[in-house]
């Protein structure tokens, strides 16, 4: 059995940055306490996150890029079907289901921290975008703000179960592989992953100042 590299830190540490702050935004979220303010400052870091994530996938290692794995629609449907034949094809990186679950869930909690910016409690605490548009926009786009956690929740179940079926079924070991970044294989090709100093430098860069910009704004 050969051991590659395959996610290196910067996927590993945001990957596991955005559990953290998924899990704290919707315990603050929904608490009965006034968590108020903790829940827009775990926003702001869950938005610089992904932020940086999205920018390592055009400029980051091999198995980051949204163009090693995301795949068409025909790809994902293949790859669906020889799951339900228990015989599916083996990928390094993320295969083409994960691949539209990744994305799926990057856009449905950027929809998520993006409404935030424009919603309050209507007592104390206001987004810090919340003055730029009309009381009915904000309205609605609270509206979507306190809805989609049930559907993040979904979404975050699927993924868990896909996790656990590649674990049991299949024994991939893909928790382990994203703890330490390695992956168990016997014959499939791999690329040697490099990190790449200036696409790390420049995600951090840009997601680190979108912060700095959110946490200096009024709330």
């Amino acid at each position: 059995m050969k051991s590659t590299l395959v996610w290196d830190w910067p996927v590993r540490i945001s990957h596991w940055l955005i559990v953290l702050l998924f899990t704290g935004l919707i315990v603050t979220g929904k608490s009965e306490s006034d968590y108020v303010q903790y829940h827009f400052y775990m926003g702001y870091g869950l938005s610089a996150v992904i932020i940086a994530r999205v920018l390592y996938g055009f400029y980051g290692s091999y198995y980051a890029r949204f163009s090693q794995f995301v795949k068409g629609p025909k790809a994902v449907f293949r790859f669906a079907k020889s799951m339900l034949s228990g015989r599916p094809k083996k990928y390094l990186g993320h295969n083409p289901v994960g691949a539209l679950m990744v994305v799926v869930l990057f856009l449905a909690l950027s929809i998520q921290w993006g409404t935030g910016l424009f919603t309050s409690d209507e007592i104390f605490w206001f987004g810090p975008f919340y003055s730029l548009v009309s009381e009915e926009l904000a309205s609605q786009l609270a509206s979507i703000h306190h809805f989609l956690p049930n559907v993040l929740l979904g979404l975050v179940a699927i993924h868990v179960l896909a996790v656990l079926y590649h674990e049991l079924c299949l024994k991939e070991r893909l928790i382990d592989a994203m703890v330490h970044g390695r992956k168990k294989h016997q014959t499939m090709a791999s690329v040697e992953v490099k990190t790449p100093r200036w696409g790390v430098i420049f995600s951090l860069l840009m997601g680190l100042s979108w912060l700095a910009a959110l946490w200096m704004m009024p709330i």
